[in-house]
């Protein structure tokens, strides 16, 4: 991709690794992506490809050696850009989300009544009650209040790391259409990491392939050039299968040349399980 000179980057992540621990195989390795102001790029690959790491270090939530990754010219971890929002999966296993506080008092502790229009506006198209009290809801509900709280400010750079599994498809349709405007008409920059494909069709303008925590085909285009408009979200679902079963293959591969294989063993003559060697006799209910 091709950015203006005179343009900083919305992102600039150059050859991105990171080690869970010093000096062990690293679980992001040589990671580039480079994004304008307005882009939406759809993060795409298996479980355990490194999405959210790197969704987790690009927030600035993990320090890394290596200072390549900056958002509006600003390095994510030594000198953090305002504007920037994270919304991860673990929001919902906070034990003050799941406190009995009413929705409306949550949302203005966290600022909502300076953001009042866009914080409606959000209200309605993600349609949350202010009544509600964060310990009665389900899930779901519990999700878009999230959603809620994250977007009601005027934020410039956007990672979502897969929070509309929980979604019903009208909500969510709602809330893709709202992301799009806001990238079109702000000019605001989005990175989704999802496994659900519906409804994206007119989401992204790129898209990027995380594969055994490296990104070995760098961004693609979104429509591809000549590609049939009516046809890209089917086209979007065929791409991302071929890819993970691709993912899948080097995964095992990798794993066999360490002597690691998932699903059953075949090598059980001589295992002997907890349930083969208990003594079910002494086993005394009342």
């Amino acid at each position: 991709m091709t950015i203006d000179s005179n343009e900083t980057p919305a992102l600039d992540c150059q050859n991105l690794t990171y080690s869970w621990v010093e000096g062990t195989e690293p679980v992001l390795d040589n990671v580039n992506i480079e994004l304008k102001r307005g882009d939406r790029c759809l993060l795409l690959g298996a479980n355990g490809a490194g999405k959210s790491t790197l969704l987790r270090i690009l927030a600035g939530k993990r320090l890394t050696k290596t200072r390549s990754c900056k958002i509006l010219g600003q390095d994510v971890f030594m000198n953090p850009p305002g504007g920037v929002v994270y919304l991860g999966t673990e929001w919902s296993t906070n034990p003050v989300v799941r406190s009995d506080i009413v929705v409306s008092h949550f949302l203005d502790s966290v600022g909502g009544y300076r953001h009042k229009a866009r914080r409606d506006r959000l209200l309605q198209i993600l349609d949350v009650d202010l009544d509600w009290h964060m310990h009665q809801i389900s899930d779901g509900e519990r999700r878009r209040v999230q959603l809620c709280m994250g977007l009601m400010g005027e934020w410039d750079f956007l990672l979502l790391d897969e929070v509309t599994v929980d979604l019903d498809v009208l909500v969510r349709a709602d809330l893709i259409d709202f992301l799009i405007s806001e990238s079109e008409t702000r000019g605001a920059t989005i990175v989704y990491a999802t496994h659900i494909f519906d409804g994206l069709r007119k989401f992204p303008t790129k898209i990027c392939h995380m594969q055994l925590g490296s990104t070995p085909r760098g961004l693609l285009v979104w429509p591809p050039a000549g590609g049939k408009v009516e046809a890209n979200e089917e086209d979007l679902f065929n791409m991302a299968l071929g890819w993970l079963r691709e993912d899948r293959e080097l995964r095992r591969e990798k794993e066999k040349a360490k002597g690691r294989i998932r699903g059953p063993k075949t090598d059980t003559k001589d295992r002997v399980t907890f349930f083969e060697k208990y003594d079910y006799s002494q086993d005394v209910r009342r």
